[in-house]
């Protein structure tokens, strides 16, 4: 990608990418664009632009952004319409539950143009037979993921603009795997929307209160507007407040840099907005499902907006209903958060949440702990942001990302004492291990990636090693009393557990993470293509 930076300071940069780079279509689009004077009410101008491929400020040294370069509304691909799959088929860290035969035995079947398979009344997406894996495109099927809608985010956090969670913590925490997750989805999407019809996109240059007047008078959208449009963006001074009021739904939604006196009611909702002066990138409908705990009745409303603070204060180049923005600044917010948080000396993202196996008190997970899967999922990210920006500090975090799968047994298990495993909930000590099937193929994924774009004999050697260890252990994963279903863990024979039974979700995970292998080795190691080959067929077999 040609990028040219108009600063040479190594995290304050700003970027715009050349239309070339990402798409064949060059087309005029329209947007309301709103003008607002101080004292006066709103006016309503269309204007046709044509639109410049961008992507403003890459900020990296510190949380939260608080720059107010001026934002060139001119995304560099066509935002879809949105679209959600089913949550069992995004949800890829939810707890195991047994699977029982009759409950297979219902209604299943498969789109093979799509790859889309019905099964027990939701739909779940395993790759396309067309689908070719590469470290600088999208990440699997995650295009079809939304992290944000998972039951498990609690919210989006208020500083950093990334999920929190709620997995082990109720109060939540910020899980890298989760952020990870979420920033490797909104780049993916960004991909597969390349081509898809351009929503309307509303923009408001200035807003700010009348003088002399605490707030400003309400401006109202003139269209009824999808809520699965609402991703807005802008830039927030200190001691404002940002206010949207949803007439259908009767809802009011505050985004807030101040102490707002209102007291929050079932139909007024505050976001405290932290770190301001700064440029926020939300989508309303998730802040308002999350912050309500109930599904909107109507799904398409009125707006109205209004600005309250003080007479300097103001609200910048708000923007409604530009996915595509959207997408851009969560990949973003996602890598910013990970290159920010990571521990230089081991190169680890530390989860500091206390944590037993299942009923197990004697065995505990690290305190805290270094997951091999939160690891390489961040690498794969920090590889596509690298194929941006060709940063060589960026290419220092990959680095450090994966040190602790190979340096050491941070990450590590040891199956049989012999083969080498990359756990995802590594426990204290290396000679017992769960030897979690998903996390250590999205581990060997990440290795994969990194050693691609900076080549390393130590990680060709580790990959090597987990190729070995799969060759061995893939066979225990076949479930002994349920024909061709896949387990989660090993934790039956390693810690004489019970049978952890795939879900349904994790199985299908299963069969997606051992079709993207069997296409990245189908070049380079037919026997070992043909090894992930087997088990994608009889994964597949459990469930036609």
């Amino acid at each position: 990608m040609n990028i040219s930076s108009t600063s040479s300071n190594l995290y304050f940069n700003e970027y715009y990418y050349e239309p070339s780079t990402f798409s064949a279509y060059t087309t005029d689009q329209l947007y309301y664009n709103y003008q607002y004077d101080a004292n006066s009410t709103p006016i309503l101008n269309y204007s046709t632009n044509n639109y410049n491929l961008f992507n403003h400020d890459l900020l990296y040294s510190q949380e939260p952004t608080v720059n107010t370069i001026k934002i060139h509304i001119n995304p560099f691909f066509k935002p879809r319409s949105s679209h959600h799959t089913s949550e069992s088929s995004t949800e890829i860290e939810q707890p195991q539950h047994n699977l029982s035969v009759y409950s297979r035995s219902h209604s299943r079947s498969l789109s093979s143009d799509r790859q889309l398979i019905h099964y027990q009344n939701y739909t779940y997406r395993i790759l396309s037979s067309s689908f070719t894996y590469n470290y600088r495109g999208s990440y699997l099927n995650f295009a079809y993921f939304n992290v944000e809608q998972r039951n498990r985010v609690l919210y989006i956090d208020f500083l950093y603009d990334i999920p929190v969670s709620s997995q082990w913590q109720p109060d939540g925490h910020l899980y890298p795997i989760q952020i990870a997750q979420y920033g490797l989805s909104h780049w993916s999407r960004l991909e597969l929307n390349s081509k898809n019809q351009q929503n309307k996109i509303y923009k408001f240059e200035r807003i700010q209160s009348k003088e002399n007047n605490h707030c400003s008078s309400w401006h109202r959208i003139k269209d009824e507007t999808s809520l699965s449009n609402t991703y807005i963006h802008f830039t927030i001074s200190s001691n404002c407040s940002l206010h949207f009021h949803f007439f259908n739904n009767n809802i009011e939604f505050i985004y807030s840099t101040k102490t707002v006196h209102d007291l929050e009611t079932l139909t007024k909702k505050i976001i405290p907005v932290k770190g301001s002066p700064r440029q926020v990138n939300r989508y309303m409908l998730i802040d308002i499902e999350k912050r309500m705990r109930k599904t909107l009745f109507f799904r398409h409303d009125f707006i109205k907006i209004q600005i309250c603070g003080d007479t300097q204060s103001s609200v910048d180049q708000l923007i409604i209903g530009n996915q595509t923005l959207y997408d851009q600044q969560a990949f973003y917010s996602a890598t910013r958060w990970l290159l920010n948080n990571q521990d230089l000396q081991t190169g680890c993202w530390f989860v500091h949440v206390q944590r037993n196996y299942a009923h197990h008190t004697h065995y505990h997970l690290r305190n805290p702990w270094c997951s091999a899967m939160a690891q390489d999922q961040a690498a794969s990210l920090l590889v596509r942001l690298y194929s941006l920006t060709n940063n060589k500090e960026h290419l220092l975090a990959i680095r450090r990302a994966i040190q602790p799968l190979w340096s050491s047994n941070v990450t590590r298990a040891y199956f049989d004492n012999r083969f080498v495993w990359l756990e995802e909930y590594p426990l204290e000590s290396a000679t017992k291990g769960l030897f979690v099937l998903n996390g250590c193929l999205y581990a060997l994924i990440g290795l994969i990636d990194a050693n691609t774009i900076d080549y390393q004999p130590y990680l060709s050697q580790l990959i090597n090693q987990i190729i070995i260890s799969l060759q061995h252990m893939l066979s225990y994963y076949a479930h002994p009393h349920i024909s061709n279903w896949s387990l989660y863990d090993l934790s039956h024979i390693t810690m004489k557990s019970k049978i952890n039974t795939a879900s349904y979700s994790y199985h299908f995970v299963h069969i997606t993470l051992l079709q993207c292998l069997r296409q990245l080795f189908k070049r380079t190691n037919h026997s070992v293509s043909q090894l992930f080959d087997f088990y994608v067929e009889r994964f597949i077999s459990a469930i036609l």
